[in-house]
């Protein structure tokens, strides 16, 4: 028995994948903390881009959108894991899964590197900051078109 399999004979995972109002609170919050996770970054990344919040500095603007971008990224990964576990042979074998999972972690990579970088930084150059913005906003919606993808395509 692989360790997929295994998982999916587990009682939690019997449970939720047998339970539509269970897989669908767990969708619906899955989806709500990626919003918390895109809106962050969308805040953070236009702001590094000069094209909002410009009066705000940026220190103020990461240190905010980091707080809503790790509540998001727990609640998604917590609610994430729980529907994995119901098809978990099946979603593992999925390419565009795996794309998705690949992104997620560049991205939530970049992001904690942005992050250290921008809080403890006390002067960034509007050149350095731009292409941090654009890359950040790259990955990110990236990994939303993957989500989607994944969830449209499967």
């Amino acid at each position: 028995m692989t360790a997929f399999a295994w998982l999916e004979s587990t009682g939690m995972a019997q449970m939720i994948s047998g339970s539509l109002p269970l897989t669908a609170s767990f969708s619906a919050a899955h989806l709500l903390g990626y919003t918390l996770v895109l809106g962050g970054a969308l805040v953070m990344h236009l702001r590094l881009v000069g094209a909002m919040l410009q009066r705000t500095a940026v220190r103020d603007v990461v240190r905010t959108a980091g707080y809503l971008i790790a509540i998001g990224l727990g609640v998604s990964v917590v609610t994430g894991s729980l529907l994995f576990t119901g098809r978990a042979t099946s979603i593992a074998a999925n390419g565009l899964f795996q794309i998705k999972m690949s992104v997620l972690l560049i991205a939530a990579a970049w992001q904690l590197g942005v992050h250290y970088r921008l809080a403890r930084a006390t002067s960034q150059s509007k050149q350095s900051a731009s292409v941090l913005g654009f890359v950040g906003l790259a990955l990110w919606l990236g990994l939303a078109l993957t989500a989607c993808a994944f969830i449209l395509l499967e």
